[in-house]
């Protein structure tokens, strides 16, 4: 982190965290503040999310978070342990082991100060939002070539709340074509977004040779795909908005059910829409 906390390492943190791509990227300032001030993390989370883990903090020790925890309660003695989950349970269990402390983070506040802002509250530590959004991932530094022109869409969320319809983002997509015969578009969709892909493909509008589209059957595929590209970059509050905005992409994220205050993506790009207010250009 470009700013980081003046803390000498001390000891061990201990950090579980599931959830979607989105609360695990919002977490990543969280990481790179324990770094400074730990001289060891173990990190319980999905294999999945483990290779953009190392964008922040390539030294921690991970482990899948369906089979870690029996491994890494051995090294909890004097540890610190952060949750996002409260189940006294398993915090008398983490208590038995000997563990120094342990945080129980709230997962889905409503309001309030940012998500990302308010973890690093909860150690005391200084932090402001401007500093946050910042570029926080690299990904593939060989751009592709001729992406300049590209604008990249994705409609979909893993949600139906949280989409604005699939016609408004053809909406964009027409107005991005027409500003220069060069321009092209691509709909990305994961596996969580199938329904939409079939709408989407019921639209004349994809008869249009300068409109693609790919559905992704891996986060590391998407991700290689996504760092590489150089245009603007459309979408909902979702895991692939969040990753364009650390990515520093130029990013437009339309918010419909949830509160933009504590869940815009982080980036230096980022550009923030209310969905019952859409405005008919953003580029």
């Amino acid at each position: 982190m470009q700013s980081g906390w003046k803390h000498e390492p001390v000891s061990k943190v201990i950090l579980f965290r599931s959830g979607g791509l989105g609360d695990v990227l919002l977490t990543f300032p969280l990481l790179a503040m324990l770094e400074k001030k730990y001289a060891e993390i173990l990190l319980c989370l999905p294999s999945k999310y483990h290779f953009l883990v190392n964008e922040i903090v390539p030294s921690a020790i991970k482990f899948d978070l369906d089979e870690g925890e029996d491994q890494i309660i051995k090294q909890g003695y004097g540890a610190t342990v952060i949750s996002f989950w409260d189940d006294p349970e398993w915090r008398n269990k983490w208590e038995t082991a000997g563990a120094f402390k342990i945080y129980i983070l709230d997962p889905r506040p409503t309001n309030g100060v940012h998500f990302s802002k308010s973890l690093i509250q909860r150690f005391e530590e200084p932090v402001i939002l401007q500093d946050l959004n910042q570029k926080w991932l690299l990904g593939n530094q060989a751009k592709f070539l001729n992406t300049q022109g590209n604008l990249w869409i994705h409609p979909g969320s893993g949600s139906p709340n949280k989409n604005l319809p699939l016609s408004t983002f053809f909406g964009f997509a027409d107005q991005w074509l027409k500003k220069s015969p060069h321009h092209r578009v691509n709909f990305s969709f994961g596996e969580a977004d199938l329904k939409i892909r079939d709408e989407f493909l019921t639209y004349t509008n994809l008869q249009n040779p300068r409109i693609d589209s790919e559905v992704f059957e891996s986060l590391s595929s998407f991700f290689t795909k996504l760092s590489a590209h150089q245009g603007p970059f459309i979408g909902n509050d979702s895991g692939p908005s969040h990753m364009a905005g650390m990515l520093g992409l130029d990013t437009h994220v339309f918010f419909t059910s949830t509160n933009p205050q504590v869940w815009s993506p982080l980036g230096p790009f980022v550009k923030v829409y209310s969905g019952d207010s859409v405005p008919k250009s953003i580029l």
